[in-house]
């Protein structure tokens, strides 16, 4: 990524403001991501769902009662982010993220200095937060049974919503200067489908996702200096003339006259 202190001088000339990490004496440019703050947000949710356990019903013995539940998980090779770069056979159950539209959302004013990173992704650098980032994707599920798609839905939607503290589910990413990204489930759908008699079902939840865009840009600390001027008046731009003083008079020294 092309920083603006590698942009030619006439371009540069006509960048309005000050660009970020632009400081004195120069430093390296620290080294951006090689993958966006969205990979990592749902890699993260991939391996999280990978370790959910599921329960489906077992079914009924020979007497009519009903079966112990079969708990199953889905393998994270069967969780998918995207489309996969080539043709692949998908193996149920099976969890696809389908990509929805995203927006960027002012933070403020200008962009935001977390100061706590300060020298903690390399000496001289912090993370500054760009904007907010929202998408609403969905999660799409397949399955064989309707009873295992139905088991996942459920799984799901407990474990959209695992804590006391509040709606959605949050993960920190270490893998992206541990920013904060907020999953939040939005509404579901079940496709009554013909492809269902060939034992392929399918069903979807809409899951909203915000976390802050940053990057890592090098800072300088800020040393306050006091100049006093003492020769010189600053609101006329005049030099000020010492003034002259002559030899002082001595007084005659008497006794009082209360009357006079």
């Amino acid at each position: 990524m092309t920083k603006a202190r590698e942009l030619s001088d006439e371009i540069r000339s006509l960048l309005v403001g000050t660009p970020w990490g632009d400081v004195y004496p120069q430093r390296p440019i620290p080294s951006p991501l090689a993958y966006d703050g969205r990979s990592v947000a749902l890699r993260t949710l991939k391996r999280y769902l990978s370790e959910i356990g599921f329960r489906r019903p077992g079914g009924r013995d020979a007497r009519n009662e009903p079966r112990k539940p079969i708990a199953f998980q889905i393998e994270q090779r069967n969780i998918h982010i995207g489309w996969p770069d080539y043709e692949k056979g998908l193996d149920f159950p099976s969890l696809t993220f389908l990509h929805g539209a995203g927006t960027y959302e002012m933070i403020g004013l200008t962009a935001y200095i977390e100061e706590s990173t300060r020298d903690q992704y390399g000496p001289g650098t912090v993370v500054r937060w760009m904007n907010e980032y929202v998408e609403t994707f969905q999660i799409e599920k397949w399955a064989s049974k309707r009873s295992e798609l139905r088991a996942i839905i459920a799984g799901i939607e407990t474990a959209l919503s695992p804590t006391e503290q509040m709606y959605g589910v949050r993960f920190r990413m270490p893998d992206y200067f541990n920013q904060l990204v907020r999953f939040t489930p939005m509404n579901r759908k079940e496709f009554d489908e013909p492809d269902g008699s060939r034992n392929r079902r399918r069903a979807q939840v809409e899951v909203e996702m915000a976390f802050h865009i940053v990057s890592l840009v090098n800072y300088e600390m800020v040393k306050p200096t006091v100049k006093v001027v003492v020769d010189a008046d600053l609101d006329y731009n005049t030099a000020v003339q010492p003034e002259e003083v002559g030899p002082s008079t001595p007084t005659k020294e008497g006794p009082c006259d209360p009357c006079g």
